[in-house]
Formats: C-alpha cells, sequence, structure tokens
C-alpha cells in the first residue's frame, strides 16, 4: 500500500454518490425492478481513494458479496465501536418489488441504519449510473450515486446536514476499481445470484421514526432488517498476545486473501495494495478483538503495531506472521495470534 493512508477514520453514518445521468430507465411494466443490474455492477472486490468530510483517504475498499439471491453486502469495520454497513437488495416496499439500500452500524454505543430506494438508473453498453434516495425524505434528505464504467466506481454520498430538507451537501466520494471481481464468484454461484426475488418486505415498516422525513432507526430492536435476519454472514474473535515490548500500544488488524508478513518480517506490498479487504484499529486494552459480518471465505489474520503512523507494516513496527484461517458460513469463530515478529 505504499506510503499512503489505510482505512482507519472516523465513522460516516451515510453513503451515497456522484455522477450525471443522461435518461432514466423505465420499468417497462411494475412487475420489472428498475436498476436490478446494480446488484451484479457493485459485486467484488474495489480498492480506491475516498474524500470524506473527514478528511481524504488515499486507500479504502470496499468488499461487496452476495448473501443470499438477492442481497449483496460489504462493512467498513473501523474499531470495535466504530463501523458502516452498506448493502444493496431487493425489497418488497410501496406494494412492489425495488432495490434498496441499508446504511449505517455503530459509532460508540450509537446505533443507526438508514433506508434508501432506487428511484433513477442509466444503462448503456459501456456505463451504468444508479440514485438511491432516502426512504422517506427522498432526494432532500439523503441520496447516493454510483457510476460504473470502464473496470471503475465512482460512489458519491450527499446528506442534508441542517434537518431542513434543503439541498444536501457531498458526504462521501470514492472512486475505485475492481480489482478482485472473483471475491464473489463463489455465493454468485451458490445463490445463483442475482435473482428477482425479494429479500425482506419494508412495505409499512417505516413508522413510529425518529425523523418524520428520514427512514433512520436509531434502535437496533426497531430496526425492520437488523443484523439477526442477514443469512450466511460470520463473526471471528481473535486471542491477542502481544510482544512484551508493545504489551501496552495499540494495533492495526488487517484481514487479506493473501499473507502480507512471513515468519522473517518480510512484507508482501503487492498483496498489502491489492489483497486486503479489512483495515481495523485495535485499541492498547483489547487483548481480543471480534470482528462480524465476515463473507466466509479463506483469510490471512495479520496485525502489527504502526510506530510510525504510516499505516502499513514497516521497519521497526512488531507484527504478526500473516495467519491462515478459514471462515465457515454463519458461525462464531475463534483463533489466536501471536504479535512477536520484529519488521527490518
Amino acid at each position: 500500500m505504499s506510503s499512503t493512508q489505510k482505512l482507519i477514520f472516523p465513522l460516516t453514518l451515510c453513503m451515497l454518490f456522484f455522477s450525471n445521468c443522461k435518461k432514466e430507465e423505465t420499468p417497462i411494466d411494475p412487475n420489472e425492478i428498475l436498476g436490478f443490474s446494480l446488484l451484479s455492477d457493485i459485486s467484488g472486490h474495489w480498492v480506491g481513494n475516498n474524500e470524506t468530510v473527514f478528511g481524504d483517504f488515499d486507500w479504502f475498499a470496499f468488499d461487496f458479496r452476495p448473501i443470499s439471491a438477492s442481497h449483496v453486502h460489504s462493512i467498513y469495520e473501523g474499531a470495535s465501536d466504530q463501523n458502516i454497513i452498506t448493502s444493496f437488495f431487493v425489497a418488497d416496499f410501496e406494494g412492489r418489488k425495488q432495490v434498496m439500500a441499508r446504511n449505517g452500524g455503530w459509532l460508540g454505543n450509537q446505533y443507526r441504519a438508514t433506508y434508501f430506494v432506487l428511484d433513477k438508473a442509466e444503462i448503456s453498453s459501456n456505463s451504468s449510473y444508479y440514485r438511491l434516495v432516502d426512504a422517506i425524505g427522498k432526494e432532500k434528505r439523503a441520496y447516493m450515486e454510483l457510476r460504473f464504467e470502464n473496470g471503475t466506481m465512482s460512489f458519491d454520498a450527499y446528506k442534508d446536514d441542517s434537518g431542513q430538507l434543503d439541498d444536501p451537501v457531498h458526504h462521501m466520494g470514492f472512486t475505485g476499481t475492481n480489482y478482485n471481481p472473483s471475491f464473489a464468484d463463489a455465493t454468485t454461484q451458490k445463490f445463483n445470484f442475482p435473482q428477482e426475488v425479494s429479500e425482506v418486505d419494508l412495505d409499512g415498516k417505516f413508522v413510529n421514526l425518529i425523523d418524520d422525513d428520514s427512514a433512520l432507526f436509531l434502535e437496533e430492536s426497531q430496526d425492520p432488517f437488523p443484523k439477526s435476519m442477514h443469512g450466511h454472514l460470520s463473526d471471528l474473535t481473535i486471542q491477542i498476545n502481544r510482544s512484551t515490548s508493545i504489551q501496552d500500544e495499540g494495533l492495526l488488524f488487517y484481514l487479506s486473501t493473501e499473507p502480507i508478513i512471513d515468519s522473517n518480517g518480510n512484507i508482501n506490498f503487492e498483496n498489502l495494495d491489492k489483497k486486503v479487504v479489512r483495515t481495523i484499529n485495535v485499541k492498547p486494552a483489547e487483548n481480543s478483538y471480534t470482528t462480524t459480518y465476515l463473507h466466509p471465505d479463506n483469510y490471512y489474520i495479520t496485525l502489527f503495531s504502526d510506530q510510525d503512523g504510516n499505516f502499513f507494516p514497516s521497519s521497526g513496527d512488531v507484527g504478526s506472521m500473516s495467519k491462515f484461517f478459514e471462515v465457515t458460513p454463519e458461525s462464531d469463530l475463534s483463533t489466536s495470534l501471536e504479535v512477536d515478529v520484529m519488521i527490518p
């Protein structure tokens, strides 16, 4: 990942995107699902840069994979009290099947989940554009725009910060390349993804809202589509054994599909740039860490002390040899890791 910043930054609570739309795709009949091709277009491992209201980041990844016949899912997991979940799925809403999105997560003890519905799509032979708006407040509350063209994705988010339903402001802008579309292959085949079937019924579910102008939920118990309803995903708890030299230090935890650090402390920078799916901040007091919403796959787990704050393992850091681990579907798994390898 050279010397660029990694994925550690404050929680963004809405995700949406930028692009221009030349024409609107109109369903031929009420049974056709507008923008259904978004589910296929977004599948894969996207790596690029992200401009946010919290700063610009030179490295960011979305790992979108199917978790059912009509649901594709990704998560940014910054720390034990900070994550962002973004997923797109088919739902029953407003009397018909529609493409919708769920965006939210945890910031400390605060839960948040907001729902969006796709209202515009433009499809051509070499590009596609989609817009999803807040399911209640529509584009005046929040919206996301996604454009796919020549193997790249632009994903911009706009959010009404004032609460007055005036023009939303740019909240986040990701531009990246689908380096590893094959990451989604296994579940694409498993679920015969995508299918025009409903993942969840959201008709009449946006009631007693905290904000009458937004499909927003601040309590998991009131969320109509919480984690307990998301199949296929797993959790993994890692017991962390730090070297005495870094006993009281925080660590960076990278989850990748190929190894990053070998037993001699040598670093594979190609894998660091293109095979990492999560980067997580482990606090000094955390001797175990549970990573959630994991796509089943074969992974390598790497932890290291970031002594110079450059967001990648480098000389003087103490790290772990990248450990292979298989994540099976719908499992609560555990392993341990020794963080005791000096990086030369």
